[in-house]
């Protein structure tokens, strides 16, 4: 049956969202920054909003700072979990409409009908630095040198899979190094839209492990386009192989990167609670 209460959270690989279908108010950044934050409000990396309960659904996706995201694989596994599970979805098998474009899901329920993994068509990777969001660029950046301050360069690849990433690859992975790197990165002036970085590390020939700053959320236990982006670069480069086995804190995602630039994701989802806003909650929203 459709949600009757407020909300539903749920997380991928320990990247957790909210879930709803019926705001409270408008949605201005105020509001998601409270819903979001983890001593004063509900807690999630992110908020996903039914904004069309008929199929292709609507999404809306936005980020713990306020700021709307055009896609998240972790959240497109929630919201099709939520999507089967609540009964918009009547089949296993559905699209999402969400601002980085259309995607196809499909659920795998068991026998009680919970689904704990959902595949993604993600779409089709692309090196355009006008999809990417690359300041005055006409050529795809691919392995070239970022400076972030006047001693310190990163080589890297900026691709978009719906939203945009910043890849760069590393002999070993360097925790501090990534939370020092990736908010100059997030926000570097020829990324004026800002930009999702991962440092990448190659544990095998269809195998890689990452970290991740999100774009309006910072560090992550995992992301599932951060983990399309990455395998993308990984097999563009000849780095790896497909399909990609993506290691990160949280858990492991399997990317399908096809000859065309398609991308396919695969991984676990689940759900933790539904509840109702309290009226103190409602009052500070209002």
């Amino acid at each position: 049956m459709p949600l009757t209460r407020d909300f539903v959270k749920s997380h991928g690989l320990g990247n957790d969202y909210i879930v709803m279908a019926a705001p409270p108010g408008e949605w201005t950044p105020e509001r998601i920054r409270l819903l979001c934050d983890r001593n004063y409000g509900i807690g999630s990396d992110g908020i996903l909003v039914l904004t069309r309960d008929s199929e292709p659904f609507g999404l809306r996706i936005f980020n713990p700072d306020g700021s709307e995201a055009e896609k998240s694989g972790n959240g497109l596994r929630i919201f099709a979990k939520f999507l089967y599970e609540y009964g918009y979805a009547k089949t296993r098998i559905f699209q999402v409409r969400t601002l980085g474009g259309m995607v196809t899901a499909e659920v795998f329920p068991d026998s009680g009908g919970r689904v704990d993994r959902v595949r993604v068509d993600m779409g089709r990777v692309t090196f355009d630095p006008a999809e990417v969001g690359i300041r005055d660029r006409q050529s795809p950046f691919v392995e070239e040198l970022l400076e972030l301050a006047p001693d310190i360069r990163v080589k890297g690849t900026a691709v978009s899979v719906g939203n945009p990433h910043f890849v760069f690859f590393r002999d070993a992975i360097d925790e501090g190094l990534m939370k020092e790197w990736g908010p100059r990165i997030e926000n570097h002036p020829d990324f004026p839209r800002r930009i999702n970085t991962q440092m990448v590390r190659v544990t095998g020939p269809s195998e890689i492990e990452i970290r991740i700053w999100e774009r309006g959320a910072g560090w992550t236990l995992a992301s599932g386009s951060s983990s399309c982006a990455a395998a993308s670069v990984a097999v563009h480069l000849g780095k790896v192989t497909s399909p990609v086995r993506v290691l990160m804190p949280g858990g492991e995602l399997t990317i399908e990167v096809g000859s065309d630039r398609e991308i396919r994701m695969e991984g676990p989802v689940s759900e933790v609670m539904s509840g109702d806003l309290s009226p103190d909650l409602r009052k500070q929203l209002a």
